[in-house]
């Protein structure tokens, strides 16, 4: 009935796929959970071997690191049942009803059902204070207000979908591309996929440092204006529509020289202990338009 699918890149699961495999033996369904390392360094995958032990789990090591898209596209592949669920690696389950949650929608109409994200209540550390900040601000949205625009705040993080459904949108030809979640509501809604969106959230608890998360967003800004030079002129994300708008009326050329010229002082805020995520907003913006120009 049901495929737990979970990617893994340099991450320990052990305590992640025992919290699940308990909630399914409970559950009394048929599933399967497969985990797939996209070649972690050996420290990683000698700990995670003993997911192993557990029945109906499996765990598989690539020989070479293929980029989250595609290997979750393995993953589906791999998948026997025609209801797939993805999580992250770096995500923390509480819920002792997260697995029944979902299993309360698994015969909808619908084709993907997102149960939310969210975060720790105290702050971290202030090198990875940022992550945590915009994932604060941005990203644990309640139900109610994902519904609203239910093509918006797609985390992919944690989904529950129809196998065939997520096969069709060809997350494969994202290549090595960050920003999956930027792309994806774009995605469903020019395939008009049905969504719904639940309170079954997960504990994001992988924060990258504040500099390895400002150079992750650049990427995903490049996965945006990649989707922009592709031909997409209308998207569900606020970033590519903003860029867009200041695109056709010439802004972009301000933006850029802003980008360049307060890059050092932005830098300087986003990696401090207290930074302000309407700069880091600014700043997303304003990088776009800037590698727009300068490629």
């Amino acid at each position: 009935m049901l495929s737990i699918l979970v990617p893994i890149y340099n991450c320990i699961v052990i305590k992640l796929i025992e919290t699940l495999h308990k909630q399914l033996e409970r559950s009394n369904i048929d599933y399967e959970i497969i985990c797939l390392d996209d070649a972690s360094k050996s420290h990683f995958t000698t700990q995670n071997k003993v997911v192993e032990s557990y029945t109906n789990t499996r765990y598989i090591v690539l020989s070479q690191n293929t980029g989250r898209a595609i290997a979750k596209h393995q993953l589906c592949q791999k998948a026997t049942y025609p209801w797939i669920l993805f999580l992250d690696a770096d995500v923390e389950i509480t819920n002792p009803q997260f697995i029944q949650n979902y299993l309360s929608h698994i015969n909808s109409n619908f084709d993907f059902i997102f149960g939310g994200f969210t975060y720790k209540t105290n702050q971290p550390d202030s090198d990875s204070v940022l992550r945590w900040k915009y994932g604060k601000a941005h990203e644990s949205v309640p139900a109610s207000q994902r519904n609203k625009i239910p093509y918006k705040v797609t985390i992919a993080a944690n989904v529950l979908a129809k196998k065939e459904s997520y096969l069709s949108l060809g997350i494969d030809t994202f290549g090595q591309n960050y920003g999956m979640d930027l792309l994806i509501g774009t995605m469903l809604k020019k395939l008009k996929k049905q969504v719904l969106h639940i309170d079954n959230p997960v504990y994001h608890i992988g924060l990258e440092q504040n500099k390895v998360y400002i150079q992750k967003k650049e990427r995903a800004a490049n996965s945006l204006l990649k989707q922009y030079y592709d031909g997409v002129k209308e998207s569900s994300n606020t970033l590519l529509n903003t860029f867009i708008a200041l695109k056709k009326f010439k802004l972009n050329f301000l933006l850029a020289g802003l980008f360049r010229f307060f890059k050092p002082k932005m830098i300087k805020n986003l990696t401090s202990s207290n930074p302000n995520i309407k700069i880091f907003q600014f700043y997303r913006i304003s990088y776009m338009c800037w590698k727009d120009l300068n490629p």
